[in-house]
């Protein structure tokens, strides 16, 4: 079964189709995307990874992802890679109970810890925020920098 629920590589989702699809928990998805777009100023991109994934909406930069966001029947999954400390600061912060068992029992690979999170409701949206900030720093606005 495949992460996300589109998996058809010939046909990539619309938003109509993905807000359909992730249903009433659409809000948090559109919540994330003004988050990222506010903090790290990444335009996503659809990308198509593979029969396991499916589509998905892919933040990166400079060859570094920050998050990718896979639809699913009225949830979606945020995928966050931690480093080594990363993963260290992430089990100090008091998470709720969903996104702070995926911390603690995920295994740390060499290339990071994989963390794939469920969000359908709010305190799942903040955890993944709080994530984000903790994986990268957020830009700072135009009128900060003087």
């Amino acid at each position: 079964m495949a992460i996300g629920i589109f998996t058809d590589k010939s046909h990539q989702p619309t938003e109509q189709e993905i807000q359909e699809a992730i249903g009433e928990a659409y809000p948090f998805w559109e919540r994330l995307l003004r988050f990222i777009q506010t903090n790290y100023q990444i335009p996503g991109e659809m990308s198509f990874g593979g029969k396991n994934y499916g589509w998905n909406l892919w933040y990166r930069k400079s060859g570094k992802s920050l998050t990718s966001l896979f639809p699913q029947q009225d949830s979606f999954i945020a995928q966050i890679v931690l480093g080594r400390e990363q993963s260290e600061k992430a089990a100090s912060l008091e998470l709720g109970q969903t996104v702070g068992r995926l911390v603690g029992e995920t295994p740390q690979l060499h290339d990071g810890k994989w963390l794939f999170i469920p969000v359908s409701e709010e305190p799942d949206a903040q955890d993944v925020e709080r994530l984000l900030l903790l994986k990268r720093r957020p830009i700072l606005p135009l009128e900060s920098k003087k």
